[in-house]
């Protein structure tokens, strides 16, 4: 096609582009307007570039091109900027892709846990392997509420924000084996729930409620969700679709690792309330509230951001000349 020509039908619609890649900020409206912008811009670049390279037009709009493209991809221009990018896009992107994938793994977690609680609250035989009747007695009636409350509440909350973090962090890393995951995930499972039959067998099932939901609502959702990264790390290995399965694997692991970040600061906001109000003596519907409340916030704060980044078209991965896919030049 005619550089010239193809200037004129859509020279109005570079120069809207450029203007929007000048922008710090765009609304979603003007997030879709860029998007569709810079798609057609792409291909005009390409059809330029295959029939006259060296022209004026083709150096205007590799230009506009390259500006965009790195606005898209938000390279920093400061910290604070790839700050925003993280909490704004990234993360909450990275987590509500795997909203299926948490059900799933959520689901049969609870299935888990509350299945290996019946068969143990009801065969005497296997309440035995954990040990005798007094020692049984013992964790129910003191060892489990003084678990909370033994430590200083600040020591305490750091101390198991780190022990979650690292777990996190395992099962989002080690996700590409699978095993590692359902195997972790299974033994959390059965443990909650063995726990729950020593509680329910010394009539302690309100102690078990009161101190492991306000904590254990937030805190077992970030491990669930940091399973679900790692399992899905795994299929991008196994099932990789119509892409190469190295590229796919990256591309999963570069946006995984986020959610793997991001689950480490969310990890420190359950940690405080397993510190600070599990073993305060408040209402317990109070302590529950505080759980549901902070669990809340991280839905709606995922579902709301990573929502509109998903309707936008934005990617929690780097695009392909960040990543090293492609190498972009602007010499002409």
């Amino acid at each position: 096609m005619d550089p010239n020509l193809l200037a004129q039908l859509h020279g109005d619609d570079w120069l809207e582009l450029s203007a929007l890649a000048k922008k710090n900020t765009l609304t979603p409206e003007q997030t879709s307007r860029f998007l569709e912008l810079y798609r057609t811009a792409s291909k005009d670049l390409s059809r330029i570039t295959t029939v006259a390279p060296d022209s004026l037009e083709a150096a205007r709009l590799s230009a506009i091109v390259h500006r965009s493209r790195n606005h898209l991809s938000s390279v920093p221009s400061g910290g604070l900027s790839g700050l925003g990018r993280f909490f704004v896009i990234s993360l909450p992107l990275s987590l509500y892709r795997l909203r299926w994938d948490f059900v799933i793994v959520a689901a049969g977690f609870l299935a888990v846990a509350v299945l290996s609680g019946i068969w143990a609250g009801t065969h005497p035989e296997v309440l035995e392997t954990f040990g005798d009747r007094e020692f049984r007695r013992q964790f129910a009636e003191h060892d489990f509420v003084d678990y909370y409350k033994e430590n200083p509440n600040g020591f305490f909350a750091v101390g198991v924000w780190t022990n979650n973090a690292w777990i996190a962090v395992q099962f989002v890393l080690l996700g590409i084996t699978g095993g590692y995951v359902i195997v972790g995930l299974f033994s959390n499972a059965v443990n909650v729930g063995f726990s729950g039959a020593m509680m329910f067998e010394f009539d302690r099932a309100s102690d078990f409620f009161l101190y492991i939901l306000p904590h254990g609502i937030p805190e077992i959702s970030c491990i669930i969700l940091a399973a679900a990264a790692g399992l899905r790390l795994f299929f991008a290995w196994v099932v990789p679709g119509p892409r190469l399965r190295r590229d796919k694997l990256a591309s999963e692991a570069r946006s995984l690792l986020i959610v793997a970040g991001g689950l480490v600061l969310l990890l420190f906001g359950s940690g405080l309330i397993e510190g600070f109000v599990t073993p305060n003596p408040i209402p317990p519907a109070v302590k529950i509230a505080i759980g549901v409340a902070y669990t809340a916030a991280v839905v709606v704060y995922a579902w709301y951001f990573g929502k509109r980044a998903a309707a936008a078209g934005l990617s929690a991965d780097l695009d392909e000349h960040q990543a090293g896919y492609s190498v972009i030049s602007t010499d002409r």
